[in-house]
């Protein structure tokens, strides 16, 4: 069948019910999906320097400073360094294979690192020196375990009973693994052991999360003594990052990091004024007479809940344990102004909606420091709210309201996963795509895991990923305003970029869009296997699109076939777009390692790698003479 390209209305008079109850065939409620890493604003991250070794420690043959690595992803623990600086690589031989160690000590960490793992490869990242994150080629593991790229390895004592040894390991809420050879992210949140004065473990070491590859693949997980294969055997309060080097190669860079002291920022002697008025701006409160008094532990927009509009002023003590930067983050649905010290840090004189949020930063001396707050609600009662957060030198990101003065607590949204059954499903909806909003999206989900979705306005794939098909909680809950739908697993980006376009040369600037004048989009019929093909007309050219997911060995296929050009040498075909595109034997490695393109139809033509003013473009010249083309190649990650 053919599908119209407009819009469907059938969701819409669903979604101003945000009740997912009312649509039990489409959504299921679910919460047990890992939600995708929010952006955060934050102090600035220390780096480690990544030109030399200085910042680790006596160092062993088997560690080197690199430019890149290359690796292929077929090849059994394939990596090879290349010249320059930026990338720390591992390659280990029987008679150097040495743990990598920095020269700082660490106890609360906040860790990000990028690493690319070969074909078999193994090592691990230890915390204090003695409690492992994994690194693992788990590409493709359908049951991933503590052992698992993501996972948090397991205890190990000989003295139990055999079965028994190892305990304690935690595998990966998902597998969030990308294919060997490509660059894959990091995130770690580590609380370390405490003790007391007398030496005392007080409390056991826990990581509190763990990203990998923007998925939540760890939360809240103790340990209570050191992962197996650790450096250190006892449990000390400050001990060095270690990165393995003696299981098998390993390439890391980009390595960030934030020490932070057992210590919070507190706001202490806290009392508020209410007063049941409505005002327009912040007033003079020293001139009004409050119609309640009372002290808090924390801020809180909904402390009295008497009249509609009202202002509240709160006043007291900022406790500012280290001497150095602070970093305020405020989100309020009202009018506020904060002062420390009678110096004005945020002074919002307009209402603004709860998902805007303003940070400021103020450098403060160790101690007390004055501290006032001023608020007046928003005018209309769908508006409401006030949180502010703070982070210091060494001292993590904390809030400083009450859940209750955020409406429905401080959680994220719950998750709505439209759930994929025995057949493809195509779900229409708003996408957000390299910070923009794309309007005329179809997610395709598939029944083996392997989804993506695609811009019907441009002919561009957006985003791919392996798993859960989309959460659509941003289009249901709350009315829904985003209305946007987010891959529920993993996602991989692409460029976005219309995939045709008439050029001068191969090698003038692709156009970032294309108008609906020349690109005549004619909506899209099913396959008999249920996927659906894209239909255009650009030009005098005609256009089917088809992508196909496979589940083994991770990747989209795509076969895009041309007909009725009698001019089309100035047609080209955009097969991929990236900071770098390099050939890799029988296939190209795209945007700085992030997924593989192996072409297996050119269609007759010779592809051509392009030089831009961002990167590199992969393009195909699409034949002349009114013949039909067809381009077929596979997108692997």
């Amino acid at each position: 069948m053919t599908i119209n390209s407009n819009y469907d209305t059938l969701l819409t008079p669903l979604r101003l019910f945000g009740l997912c109850l009312i649509i039990p065939l489409l959504i299921s409620c679910r919460g047990e999906q890992p939600p995708q890493e929010p952006p955060m604003e934050t102090l600035p991250m220390k780096t480690i320097d990544l030109s030399n070794m200085d910042d680790f420690r006596e160092v062993s043959d088997n560690w080197q400073i690199a430019g890149g690595v290359q690796s292929n992803r077929n090849s059994e623990l394939d990596l090879r360094p290349t010249e320059g600086t930026g990338v720390l690589a591992n390659t280990p031989t029987e008679e150097n294979q040495e743990h990598l160690f920095t020269t700082w000590e660490h106890n609360d960490l906040e860790l990000e690192l990028d690493f690319l793992m070969p074909k078999g490869s193994n090592s691990g990242i230890y915390l204090m020196g003695r409690y492992e994150v994994q690194l693992l080629d788990s590409w493709g593991v359908d049951d991933p375990q503590h052992s698992d790229v993501g996972g948090i390895y397991q205890r190990w004592d000989e003295s139990r009973p055999e079965g028994e040894k190892g305990f304690e390991g935690h595998p990966p809420r998902m597998n969030a693994a990308r294919a060997p050879g490509l660059w894959q992210h990091y995130r770690i949140l580590f609380s370390g052991p405490e003790f007391n004065d007398a030496g005392e473990k007080i409390a056991n070491a826990r990581f509190e999360e763990v990203w990998l590859n923007g998925v939540l693949v760890q939360e809240d997980v103790e340990v209570t003594g050191p992962t197996r294969a650790a450096f250190y055997e006892d449990e000390q309060p400050a001990g060095p990052l270690m990165i393995q080097g003696d299981h098998g190669p390993v390439a890391i860079r980009n390595i960030r990091y934030k020490r932070y002291d057992k210590k919070s920022i507190a706001l202490n002697d806290l009392t508020y004024s209410y007063y049941g008025e409505a005002f327009d701006q912040l007033p003079d409160f020293s001139t009004l007479e409050a119609g309640q008094t009372g002290s808090a532990d924390s801020l809180n927009g909904n402390i009295v809940q008497q009249d509609d509009r009202y202002a509240l002023r709160y006043s007291g003590t900022l406790q500012a344990p280290n001497t150095g930067t602070y970093l305020f983050k405020l989100r309020t649905a009202g009018t506020a102004r904060m002062l420390i010290d009678g110096q004005v840090i945020f002074d919002q004189d307009s209402v603004q909606r709860m998902h805007e949020l303003t940070t400021r930063t103020i450098d403060l001396e160790g101690g007390a420091h004055e501290f006032v707050f001023e608020y007046i609600d928003h005018p209309n009662n769908w508006y409401s709210g006030l949180s502010l957060y703070a982070e210091g030198p060494r001292l993590r990101l904390q809030k400083l309201h009450s859940s209750a003065s955020v409406p429905g607590g401080d959680r994220e949204l719950p998750d709505l996963i439209v759930d994929v059954d025995d057949r493809v499903k195509t779900l229409r909806s708003f996408a957000m795509h390299e910070g923009s909003k794309r309007t005329h999206v179809i997610n395709v989900g598939a029944p083996n895991g392997i989804n993506y979705n695609y811009d019907m306005g441009q002919g561009a794939l957006l985003h791919a990923w392996e798993g859960p098909f989309v959460n659509t909680n941003e289009m249901w809950i709350n009315r829904g305003q985003p209305q946007i739908a987010k891959p529920a697993g993993p996602p991989i980006a692409f460029e976005g970029k219309p995939i045709v376009a008439a050029l001068n040369s191969g090698t003038a600037s692709w156009p970032d869009s294309v108008s609906w004048d020349m690109l005549d989009v004619q909506g899209y019929s099913i396959s008999e296997q249920g996927w659906p093909v894209f239909r255009y007309t650009y030009g005098e050219l005609s256009v089917e699109d088809r992508l196909e997911g496979t589940e083994e060995n991770r990747r989209l296929t795509r076969t895009v076939r041309f007909s009725g050009s009698e001019t089309g040498s100035d047609y080209w075909f955009l097969l991929a777009s990236g900071r770098d595109i390099t050939r890799n034997e029988d296939e190209y490695v795209v945007d700085d390692r992030s997924f593989y393109l192996n072409l297996l139809d050119a269609g007759g033509a010779e592809p051509q790698l392009v030089q831009t003013h961002s990167g590199h473009d992969l393009r195909v010249n699409v034949p002349a003479g009114g013949s039909e083309s067809t381009i077929t190649f596979e997108i692997i990650w």
